[in-house]
C-alpha cells in the first residue's frame, strides 16, 4: 500500500495587498502630518481549494507565474505559513530549503551557522558534528568557515545552507528556486544530490522556472494558475501547458482549440500554432534610428508557415520581416543579433555578410531568414532586429531586444549551443 507523504485537502490562502490611495504630494504632506494614511486592502488570492496527494518516494514539481502560490504551498508544507482553511498532513521529516539565509545570524561564523541552521531543521548537537565535515566539504567553503556569513556573497549563502539541509537525512526534501543562484558546476552538484535523494526513496517537492530540470526529475508537476487554481499533470503536459499561458496569446485559429488537461495524449497540449508576441521588456529607448525604413512587424514561423515562438533544438527558425519605407530609398541590409536572458550577445548576421542587399525596395515590404537547425540549449533568447543603409552605417531602424522566442528542451546541456556531432568509434 502506497504511503502518503503530503497531503493537502481544499487549502486556501489569501494575503492582503495594501495600495495607498494618495494621489498628490500636498495630500501625501498632510496626511503624514495628520498621520492619516488612504490605504486601500485588496485581498488577493494565491491558493483556492487546493487538493492532492504526494506519495512517499515521488518528485513532484510546482511551475507558475510570478506571485501564483508556489513559495506559499512550500511553506505551508515546510509549517511557516498555515492556510486560511483546509486541512493540511504531511507524515515525516521536513528539510525546507526556501530562502536564501532563512536561519542564518549574519553576525555569526560559518561554522556556528552550521549548528544553528542544523538545530533549526531538527538535528542534534552531536548529529551535527559526525556530519560537519561532509558538509563543509560540500559546501567547498572550508576556507571561509571562521568568516562571519554576513561578508558571504549570495552563492555563498546557498551553498551553505543547502549543504546543511541536504545532510539532515529528512523524509521530505522542499526546495526553492534557490538553486538557480551559483555556479553552474555547483547547480550540478546540487541537482546530482537531488537525484541520489530521488533513487533513495525521498520525496521532493521543488519550485523552479527550469522547464529542463521539471522535465527531467519530476515524475508529477503542479501548475500553479493566476487566481489560485491548482493543476496536476505529467510533466510534458503541464509545462506546455505553462508555456502556452505565459508566453503566447493565440490567433483566432487557435482560440477555437481547447487544452485537454485532464487527457492522456501528451499532444492534446500543443506548443505549436501561436502567435508570437513583442518582449514585455521592450522600451521606446531601446529603439532608435531615422524610420527612412521602417520595421512593422517581426514574427517567427516553422518553414512550413505555422507561426509559433517555440521551437525545439535543431528545429528550423524562420523569421520573417514586415518593413515600410517612409523615404526613398534605393538598398538596404537587414541584420539580427541574439541575446541571451542574461544580457549575453551570443549570434549575429545580417543578409549583405551571406551575399545579398535588399533592393526594389516598395512601400512595404517583407523578407524573411532561415536560422537552419538552431543549436540552441533550452530558454529564452531576445533578438535584436536593424535596417542599415548598405554601407551598415546609418541605422534606419534599431529594434533592440525587441522580439523573443523560446527553446523547449527537455535535456540539461553545458552551455548555450548544442554541438551537432558525428561520433565514429
Amino acid at each position: 500500500m502506497s504511503i502518503i507523504a503530503i497531503e493537502f485537502k481544499n487549502i486556501t490562502k489569501h494575503f492582503n495587498i495594501y495600495i495607498n490611495k494618495t494621489h498628490s504630494l500636498k495630500e501625501k504632506i498632510i496626511n503624514s502630518i495628520l498621520k492619516k494614511n488612504k490605504l486601500e486592502v485588496n485581498e488577493y488570492c494565491v491558493l483556492k481549494n487546493a487538493s492532492f496527494k504526494i506519495l512517499k518516494g515521488e518528485t513532484v514539481g510546482i511551475i507558475g507565474e510570478n506571485g501564483t502560490g508556489k513559495s506559499t504551498t512550500l511553506k505551508i508544507v515546510s509549517n511557516i505559513l498555515t492556510p486560511d482553511s483546509g486541512q493540511m498532513k504531511v507524515n515525516g521529516k521536513v528539510s525546507a530549503l526556501l530562502e536564501i539565509g532563512a536561519g542564518f545570524q549574519p553576525d555569526l561564523t560559518g561554522k556556528e551557522n552550521v549548528y544553528l541552521y542544523g538545530s533549526i531543521l531538527g538535528m542534534k548537537k552531536n548529529e551535527i558534528e559526525k556530519k560537519y565535515d561532509e558538509i563543509v566539504k560540500f559546501s567547498e567553503l572550508s576556507n571561509f568557515m571562521d568568516t562571519p556569513v554576513k561578508n558571504y556573497s549570495s552563492g555563498m549563502y546557498m551553498r551553505l545552507a543547502f549543504s546543511v539541509a541536504i545532510n539532515v537525512n529528512p523524509d521530505i526534501l522542499v526546495i526553492d528556486e534557490v538553486l538557480a543562484v551559483g555556479d553552474e558546476n555547483f547547480q550540478k552538484k546540487c541537482l546530482a544530490k537531488i537525484l541520489e535523494f530521488k533513487k533513495m526513496g525521498k520525496t521532493i517537492l521543488f519550485v523552479s522556472h527550469d522547464m529542463g530540470m521539471i522535465r527531467k526529475i519530476c515524475d508529477r508537476v503542479f501548475y500553479i494558475k493566476k487566481g489560485g487554481e491548482l493543476i496536476d499533470g505529467t510533466p510534458a503536459k503541464m509545462v506546455a501547458l505553462y508555456l502556452k499561458n505565459l508566453y503566447y496569446k493565440y490567433s483566432e485559429n487557435d482560440l477555437t482549440k481547447e487544452v485537454n488537461v485532464n487527457s492522456n495524449h501528451e499532444e492534446d497540449v500543443n506548443i505549436k500554432d501561436i502567435h508570437i508576441h513583442e518582449s514585455a521588456e521592450f522600451i521606446e529607448a531601446n529603439r532608435y534610428g531615422n524610420m527612412d525604413l521602417e520595421i512593422v512587424k517581426v514574427y517567427f514561423s516553422h518553414k512550413n508557415g505555422v507561426i509559433t515562438n517555440v521551437f525545439r533544438t535543431f528545429d528550423d527558425i524562420k523569421v520573417n520581416i514586415e518593413y515600410k519605407m517612409n523615404k526613398k530609398i534605393e538598398t538596404a541590409v537587414i541584420g539580427m543579433s541574439i541575446q541571451t536572458e542574461e544580457g549575453w550577445e551570443i549570434a549575429g548576421n545580417n543578409c549583405k555578410e551571406n551575399g545579398v542587399i535588399v533592393t526594389d525596395i516598395q512601400e512595404y515590404n517583407y523578407s524573411s531568414f532561415v536560422i537552419n537547425r538552431n543549436p540552441f540549449v533550452g530558454g529564452k533568447y531576445y533578438m535584436t532586429m536593424v535596417l542599415y543603409d548598405e554601407d551598415c552605417i546609418v541605422p534606419f531602424d534599431v529594434r533592440h531586444k525587441h522580439y523573443w522566442f523560446y527553446i523547449d528542451e527537455e535535456k540539461v546541456h553545458n552551455g548555450k549551443f548544442i554541438l551537432d556531432c558525428n561520433w565514429n568509434i
